[in-house]
Order: C-alpha cells, then structure tokens, then sequence
C-alpha cells in the first residue's frame, strides 16, 4: 500500500507556473518605462542589479532563452541575469530547497499543479501589484486565461506559452505493418483496435502504443470526455467507476500486448522516447513538444488530437508552463520588468518562438510563430483546434495536488504489476487522496 507521510513531508517542506511580482525595488525610477517596452533606466540613475531567472526544457530551449535574456540585457543597462537552468527531473525539489533557505530565484518557471501550493504559502507575489506599477503590462491577454491563475484574488502567476494535449503515429511503421493510423474523430476503442493489429502485425517485437495508464495528464482528458474533472478547487473531481474504467482500458491493451508491458514503460523518460526508439507506435505528448520530437525520430510523426474527443471533448487550452516572482525577490521591480519582456516584448517572442508553447498574449503571437516550420504549423493548427473546440480549462489545482499527482501514478503501477486490481487500487487512491486535499 502507498504511504504518503514521507511524500508528504517532501512536498510541504517548503515552498511549481507564471509570474507573480511585487514592485518595490531600490534604485527602481519613479516614472517607469512603458510597460510593453522592456526598456529600463540609464546606467547613471539605477544601482546594478542582479536578478536570478530558473527555468528547465531541451538545449534549444536553453538557447532560445538565453537568446531572449541577452537582448533583454541590452535593453535594461544595468540589469544582470544570472541563468539557472536543466532538466526538469529534480527541479521541483531544488526550487523548494531554495526556497526553504531563503535563496530562490527572483523568476520561476513553474508548473500549474503546484503553483496553489506555492501561492498559499505567500511564496508568489501577486502580479496585479505589477500592473498597478507600471512594470506589467496584461495588454492582449484573454481575462478567462487570466482567472486560471488567480488565487484568492492575487494574480499569481502568468502563462509562458499555450498548449494542449496530443497523439502521435508512427506513419512509416504503421505502413509497414500493414495498420492504417487511425483518422480524425477516432475513438478510444479505434485506439486499441489500432494498437492490437500493430502488435499482431509485428509478432508481437512492437507495441501499438505505450502505457499511458500512470498518466494523470491524459486521464484529465478521459475524465473530461465523461463529464467529469480530476481535479477542483475543492478537491477530486471524478467517480470511482471512471477511474476504474480507466485503469481497465490500460490493463486490456497490456493483456492484448497492445500496449507496453510496466517493465518496458519504466524504460522510458517519457512516452515519446518509446516512439522514437520504434519500441512503440503511438503514444501521448504536448503539442508544442511535437516538432522537437519530430526532429529526433525517424519516421514521419501524424499528429492528432486525443482518442474520444468527438463527441464531449477533453483537451483544453492548457498553460504548458508558468512565470512566477518569488516573494523572496529583493528586485520585485525589476523582476517585473523581466517577466513583461519575456510575455509581451515582440523582440523576445521572436527569439522564444513556441518551444513553450504559444504565446498567451495574442498581440505577439504573429511574432512567435512568423517562421515557424511545417512541424511546428501542424502543432498550432491543433492548438488553435483546441480554441474553437475544447473543453474549459480547469481551476488552480488544490493545495496537495502535486502529491496527488504523484500518487496516481503509483497506485497505477500497482496495477500495471498485477498487485492491486483497478478497483482495490482506486479505493486506496481516492481515500489517500481525499485525505492529502483535505
């Protein structure tokens, strides 16, 4: 049975998705720079400063990033960026370390399933303070996307780029095998249909899918589909029964081999990896993750939206990640201004692109997307697919969400190993889950 006391103790420790910024900073100018501008003071009226910014992606993230600071830094004379950048395992815990000691960053990159939890602790500043000041500008920004970040009336964070959920189709190896990739509209059941041939076809060397029953990500969408939400504001959101369908589903397609077996799923980083190395087929991923993954594998990639949404669509407009300013921040002000350039400066967007997704301020995102390749015109064509018709994205999880999310995924794989059934492993998740959201 999972415990959760030690998880717990981790998460709640100390103090994970847009900005949240004070604005009171020394050497800050009394009249300041419009705030779409990103331009700063004179070297001569303001005092160095230094600010933190940490984020996590792919090199090309890194590089477009560091692009986007370096230009940012030539607009702001006297303003310095040190980078604290990786991978995104561990981050989470060095962002509370820091935290807990005193010493985070003054701009996070962070996540929506553990941004309530940073904001109730008072470890987000509110951003509106920003606006008020001058230093933030909301300019183009839909008021709906801004409410998802809005906790107990503060602005905690802002979205640093739109994206939604997706599928991918090995087109070259499903050819291969004589299994033609499921078309638009298609079901869950189209799903393993697809998935099973692909493993009879192949004698059973390649799964037609992997496992995505550990996925809290996509059993959002399946809950959405049926009515339902993993998550409110005031806790679980969703039936047993859907859950245990859920679980069900995932445990047939291992069965049928059609879906990778637990063994080779841990192999795997992340879903697509599995896709890319020709283990699998067809698996989940983000859409703004689409023309990364695309440059790396070695057949051609469908891209489509997620299975069932035909009917009662799942997917939403999802913020893939969030700006925050840590309360901690001795340069709100100039934090600020940061967090404006990267949202709002043209410039910066132009350098940023859709790595993170696209950009939630409208007025910019002809300047984001003006070269984009044919991969990534493929992702925003189902983003904006999303727009005209998605589900309503879901309020700020609840404080806990982050250990609910990690739980999911374990009482999942208790099931992928055959030691609990879908139902037994249900019942423990939601009773521990109740408890952890109070």
């Amino acid at each position: 049975m999972v415990t959760q006391r030690g998880r717990k103790g981790l998460i709640l420790a100390a103090g994970a998705a847009v900005l949240s910024l004070a604005l009171s900073a020394c050497g800050a100018s009394s009249d300041p720079a419009p705030a779409g501008s990103g331009g700063g003071e004179s070297p001569a009226a303001q005092e160095p400063v230094e600010l933190r910014m940490s984020w996590w992606g792919s090199d090309a993230r890194h590089e477009k990033t560091n692009a986007a600071l370096d230009l940012f830094e030539e607009k702001n004379p006297g303003i310095t960026v040190v980078r604290d950048f990786g991978g995104f395992d561990g981050y989470l815990d060095k962002i509370t370390t820091q935290y807990t000691g005193g010493n985070s960053p003054d701009v996070i990159q962070f996540y929506n399933e553990v941004l309530r939890e940073f904001a109730s602790r008072g470890q987000t500043l509110d951003l509106n303070d920003a606006v008020s000041e001058g230093n933030l500008s909301l300019d183009g920004w839909p008021k709906d996307l801004l409410e998802t970040n809005t906790i107990d009336g503060a602005l905690s964070a802002l979205t640093f780029g739109l994206s939604t959920h997706a599928f991918i189709f090995d087109e070259t190896k499903s050819a291969e095998y004589g299994v033609a990739v499921p078309k638009e509209d298609y079901t869950w059941d189209d799903l393993k249909t697809y998935a099973t041939a692909i493993s009879a076809a192949s004698g059973g060397t390649v799964y037609g899918v992997t496992d995505l029953s550990h996925s809290y990500q996509v059993f959002e969408v399946y809950a959405k589909q049926n009515g339902e939400e993993f998550l409110t504001a005031d806790g679980i959101g969703f039936t047993k029964d859907t859950l245990v369908d859920y679980w069900n589903y995932w445990s047939d397609m291992r069965e049928a081999k059609a879906a990778t077996p637990p063994d080779v799923t841990s192999e795997y980083p992340s879903p697509y990896d599995a896709v890319v190395q020709g283990t699998a087929t067809s698996t989940f991923l983000f859409a703004n993750q689409y023309a990364g993954v695309v440059g790396t594998a070695p057949n051609p990639l469908a891209l489509m939206r997620m299975p069932g949404e035909g009917d009662t669509p799942g997917q939403y407009l999802r913020a893939a990640m969030n700006l925050i300013i840590s309360s901690q921040s001795k340069h709100p002000a100039e934090a600020a201004k940061l967090v404006n350039f990267l949202l709002n400066d043209p410039e910066a967007n132009a350098i940023l692109g859709i790595d993170r997704g696209v950009p939630a301020n409208a007025d910019v995102v002809k300047d984001a997307t003006a070269d984009v390749d044919e991969a990534n015109a493929k992702a925003i064509a189902l983003i904006e697919s999303v727009r005209e018709n998605g589900a309503a994205a879901p309020v700020p999880a609840p404080t806990g969400s982050g250990t609910v999310n990690t739980m999911f995924a374990e009482f999942a794989q208790q099931v992928q190993f055959g030691k609990l059934s879908a139902s037994d492993a249900a019942d423990q998740f939601l009773a521990q889950a109740k408890s952890e959201l109070g």
